[in-house]
C-alpha cells in the first residue's frame, strides 16, 4: 500500500500535458516538492523508480487523485516504500496539487510517462 501511494504521489505528477510525455522527478534525502496538474484534464502516468530503498510521503493539498489505485483527496496523505525499478501508477485531476517528501536517507528519482 505504501508503495502504491508513492507511485501516485511521485507523479502526481503532474507532469506535462502532452500525450506520452516524460517527466523526471528527483528528490534528495529529506527534500520536498510540490507538483500541480495545470492541464484541463486528468493526467495518468506510470513512473519507474530509480535509486535505493526509500519512503515517500505524498500529501494532497488541492483537489484529488490516485496512487496505485488508492484514492486521495485534499488533506489526505499516504507514504510509499519504494526501491529501484518499482513501477507506480498515478492519476491527478485538473488543479490537483500534491507535496512529495523523501523521508529516506538516499536520493530517489521517478521517471514518469503520461
Amino acid at each position: 500500500m505504501l508503495r502504491t501511494c508513492l507511485k501516485v504521489v511521485l507523479t502526481f505528477i503532474l507532469m506535462s500535458s502532452t500525450a506520452y510525455a516524460q517527466h523526471v522527478i528527483k528528490l534528495s534525502p529529506k527534500e520536498s516538492k510540490s507538483l500541480t496538474n495545470h492541464a484541463l484534464w486528468t493526467l495518468n502516468a506510470t513512473c519507474n523508480i530509480q535509486g535505493t530503498k526509500s519512503k515517500i510521503l505524498v500529501s494532497v493539498e488541492e483537489n484529488k487523485g490516485k496512487v496505485n489505485g488508492k484514492n486521495l483527496a485534499k488533506g489526505q496523505a499516504t507514504s510509499v516504500n519504494v526501491k529501484n525499478n518499482d513501477h507506480i501508477s498515478v492519476s491527478a485531476e485538473p488543479g490537483t496539487t500534491v507535496t512529495l517528501v523523501n523521508l529516506g536517507d538516499d536520493s530517489v528519482e521517478a521517471v514518469c510517462f503520461t
